[in-house]
């Protein structure tokens, strides 16, 4: 008969009807506070027990220079203050995405409601409104939440909840930073009396599809010579401004290309874009003279500088990751678990494609040129059952590679691994002008040296305009 009980939608067991009311009413508390006060947040006065206040972020010169310097080194907008300076900015410019800390905003269903938890259909959104400058602070509101029920009427021993979190980041003027939307699915079983294990481990409460079965990639002479050429290719538009009357629906940006990934960044609490996470090394693969000092690997093919942080920078001192938390409740995970180092490869967090595509659309669109909405997605149901497990479609995820045409019917066919190669592609289908604003509107996606993909999104960029000349 099974080891679990049959779930039905909205019909909670005993063991989750206390949990999920208290879950719930946290949500409604949210939607009854309304807007903040932010003149009151920024200055602490709000009541200690305001909901959906989050941790304040110092975004200091030294973790800004870090995370561009790892994903983006030849932008000088990101590491040249007085390049920065010249177009009309205080200083360098934060990543897109800092501070963005998703564990402050996605709170999950219940731990203690559950005994196992399968992840599916990260689908985020994050809409910049102001840069953020070194020596800013950071704070992290969570405005709403919701949650539906995608278990099906005739019941499974999944419960199949699709959780949506929205908040904002405001700055120490308390102007508004940035907006995001994480959604997540989460597929929660429940054991019948007397099945579950003694003393769980993490292994026997994160269920998960065997990633690690797609084979690992040797990079051969010719691999190399084709990855050159892709570098090669590359070319940043830089100060030269892309106006929007020049760009064309169906245009598809110089592919760039990041990686062989050699470790997976941490979800260290509260920074957002993690920290760890190896970088790039197409300037010194690209110089003969370096290239002869770096040491390749007989496993894998991929070249190495002789010293390990020098491809994996070491995390500033400043910013020192804090001791390893422990799970804030029984049964929680923790994120850290998910993207640990294994002896042979370990997941991508979701966020190391994001980032590669931003250096892409950086490269595209130029320093004129403003990155308004970045958003992502990675194991949608689709690649779910490619590897057995059959998850609900979340009807308020985004679909991406649908808007390509090329690319209709195609969906994600790998989890990002150690080891993998970034080759960001992009296309694009819309263009309009919103508010005065000239928007144009891509779709992303990242494939392997195999043709696996393995990440997909969208992006909204603001250009420059003839007529506003």
């Amino acid at each position: 008969m099974g080891d679990f009980i049959t779930l039905y939608p909205g019909v909670y067991t005993e063991r989750e009807r206390p949990l999920v009311e208290k879950y719930l009413a946290a949500n409604r508390a949210l939607e009854e506070r309304g807007p903040v006060d932010v003149e009151a947040l920024i200055n602490g006065k709000l009541p200690k027990d305001t909901p959906g206040i989050g941790p304040v972020i110092e975004a200091t010169e030294e973790i800004i220079r870090y995370n561009n310097s790892k994903y983006d080194p030849e932008n000088p907008l990101l590491n040249d203050t007085a390049y920065a300076r010249k177009l009309g900015y205080k200083d360098i410019l934060a990543y897109p995405t800092f501070g963005g800390h998703d564990d402050t905003f996605m709170v999950p269903y219940p731990p203690q409601a559950r005994d196992t938890l399968l992840v599916n259909g990260l689908n985020h959104s994050f809409f910049n409104y102001r840069p953020v400058y070194p020596g800013d602070r950071l704070f992290l509101v969570t405005n709403a939440r919701h949650v539906v029920d995608l278990t099906p009427p005739e019941g499974s021993i999944y419960r199949s909840i699709a959780i949506q979190s929205e908040g904002s980041i405001y700055n120490q003027r308390g102007e508004k930073v940035t907006d995001v939307i994480f959604r997540v699915t989460e597929n929660v079983k429940i054991y019948k009396e007397g099945k579950a294990p003694k003393n769980p481990t993490f292994a026997d409460v994160w269920e998960a599809p065997d990633w690690m079965r797609r084979p690992a990639h040797y990079y051969t002479d010719d691999d190399w010579e084709y990855i050159k050429s892709l570098w090669a290719n590359e070319k940043r538009r830089g100060e030269e401004p892309l106006y929007w009357e020049d760009v064309r629906i169906g245009d598809e940006p110089t592919w760039t290309v990041d990686g062989p990934v050699e470790e997976s960044v941490t979800p260290i609490p509260p920074w957002g874009m993690g920290l760890g996470g190896s970088r790039t090394m197409k300037k010194e693969i690209m110089d003969p003279k370096i290239f002869k000092t770096m040491i390749r690997g007989e496993k894998d093919g991929i070249y190495r500088l002789p010293r390990r942080e020098d491809y994996v920078p070491p995390i500033p001192s400043s910013v020192a990751p804090p001791p390893r938390r422990a799970p804030q409740e029984e049964g929680a995970i923790n994120t850290q678990d998910i993207h640990k180092k294994t002896e042979t490869r370990s997941v991508l967090i979701n966020y190391m494609g994001r980032e590669y595509a931003i250096r892409h659309i950086y490269n595209w669109m130029g320093d004129r040129g403003w990155i308004f909405n970045i958003r992502w997605g990675i194991m949608p149901p689709e690649l779910h059952a490619c590897y057995g497990k059959i998850v609900p479609v979340n009807p308020a995820a985004e679909r991406f590679l649908e808007k390509v045409p090329k690319m209709k019917n195609r969906h994600l066919t790998a989890h990002g691994l150690t080891g993998d190669l970034a080759i960001v592609k992009s296309y694009v289908y819309d263009k309009y002008v919103r508010d005065d604003k000239f928007m144009v509107d891509l779709a992303w996606w990242i494939e392997t040296i195999d043709g696996y993909i393995w990440q997909e999104g969208g992006a909204t960029v603001i250009l420059p305009s003839k007529k506003a000349k």
